[in-house]
């Protein structure tokens, strides 16, 4: 485990159980940090069920059972923090937790690595149940929250259209769950049945754990044979690759009105491009080139050119083998502005591209991958995809491949790009003029 150079890298420290540790080699950085991720299928039945977990297991644990008997001792541990969460990579859901705090370099020989992972510990291990269940109290509480946050997401319209244009697009694909499940299968929710996902999460799911900043070996060590030492793990379960195929008959279009004073026009379209495969790094480079930036042939021509759009933008849905295309602009000119959009990917079918078109893109991936090392977080969420898709790829042999891409490359990339699906948000005519978006 020795020390390294100024280069960002991950190395794996060992795999038991299904669960495989690895340690972050960069030395920016004045706080060290644990990040866990226990792994499942992204399913109706269970997403929201997974989802509702992290938010009730930072609530505190066994031996800190009140949020204000945690936050003390946070406090004493100069101000440490954990947090929890989930998210969604392609067809597969993460429910992460996260320690951080100042390295032990700052505190006067106090190991704090040591007290902050057992804490993490004791949130993994002995969260707050009673009677079979987690406590009633608090799952009320962390239920109704999540709920309000489901509900709230409508108010980001751009998001908002997105998430439709997916959840239409990948309608009979497990894709289409949101990450935190719905409104209806969250209400579904009981102490009793969230106990017995926590339980199944803590016994099955594979896992992937990341220790980053100034750890000494023998903490880590101490960290990996206590980690969940006691749980019986020898059933785990299947993680499925997620499917970028699909045969499209005919693009789909559809309409929603809303109170809204502008429309949100998504295109939804497929890459059938593997994150695992080489063809995913000129496919970042297309990206960029259409839609990635203020450089881009969407921005340029949708938005400066033919002022028709307040934003035009297209991202990459990495794991999906998505690409979704994204503008506000007024209902009149909704049709304009799907010509336009789709006549910018019929030029890079076409390899209309300008050399200073590539060279600004890399030189804004480059940018990115340099932004991205600024972040232990971010740094984290990379590795882990690296690892997902067992790429074996770091920052700087990413950049290489991105450098290496011709403008060829892209040309052919750009034939298998399919329009699938075609989302309106439109305003339904009912708002007053003074409101705002």
């Amino acid at each position: 485990m020795g020390v390294h150079s100024g280069k960002t890298t991950a190395e794996k420290l060992t795999e038991k159980n299904g669960i495989t540790f690895y340690r972050i080699n960069s030395d920016k950085f004045k706080t060290s940090r644990a990040d866990v991720f226990f792994v499942d299928n992204l399913s109706k039945e269970r997403a929201s069920g997974n989802a509702i977990l992290p938010l009730m297991m930072k609530r505190g644990c066994k031996s800190y059972p009140t949020v204000k008997e945690l936050e003390s001792k946070l406090e004493e541990l100069y101000g440490a923090d954990i947090n929890a969460g989930v998210t969604k990579k392609g067809e597969l859901q993460f429910i992460g937790f996260h320690m951080s705090h100042i390295s032990d370099r700052y505190t006067n020989g106090e190991r704090l690595f040591d007290q902050c992972s057992d804490l993490l510990m004791c949130m993994l291990e002995n969260p707050l149940i009673e009677e079979g269940g987690f406590k009633e109290s608090l799952f009320r509480q962390e239920r109704d929250n999540m709920v309000d946050y489901i509900r709230s997401k409508v108010n980001d319209k751009m998001r908002f259209s997105l998430t439709r244009c997916i959840e239409e697009m990948c309608a009979d694909e497990p894709f289409s769950i949101p990450e935190d499940g719905t409104e209806e299968d969250v209400l579904l929710l009981d102490p009793k049945k969230t106990q017995a996902i926590y339980e199944e999460m803590i016994r099955t799911y594979p896992a992937y754990v990341y220790i980053s900043g100034e750890v000494d070996d023998k903490s880590i060590q101490r960290f990996i044979d206590s980690f969940l030492a006691q749980a019986d793990r020898q059933n785990l379960k299947k993680i499925s690759l997620t499917n970028v195929y699909k045969d499209i008959k005919e693009v789909r279009k559809i309409e929603e009105p809303m109170d809204v004073s502008q429309g949100k026009l998504c295109m939804g379209f497929r890459t059938f491009v593997e994150p695992t495969s080489e063809e995913y790094y000129p496919l970042v480079v297309y990206n960029g080139i259409l839609g990635g930036d203020a450089h881009s042939k969407l921005f340029r021509n949708v938005r400066e050119k033919a002022s028709l759009a307040y934003y035009a933008q297209s991202v990459l849905e990495k794991y999906k083998g998505l690409m979704l295309i994204l503008s506000g602009i007024e209902a009149e000119n909704r049709s304009k502005a799907e010509d336009i959009i789709l006549k910018q990917v019929e030029a890079m079918r076409k390899g209309d591209i300008e050399k200073e078109d590539i060279e600004a893109t890399l030189k804004a991936l480059e940018t990115g991958m340099k932004t991205m090392q600024d972040s232990q977080g971010a740094i984290v969420d990379f590795f882990l995809s690296q690892h997902l898709t067992e790429s074996g790829e770091d920052f700087d042999s990413m950049t290489e491949k991105l450098r290496a891409v011709t403008l060829d490359d892209v040309v052919r990339i750009a034939q298998k790009v399919q329009l699938d699906t075609i989302y309106f948000l439109k305003p339904d005519g009912s708002r007053s003029e003074e409101e705002a978006v």
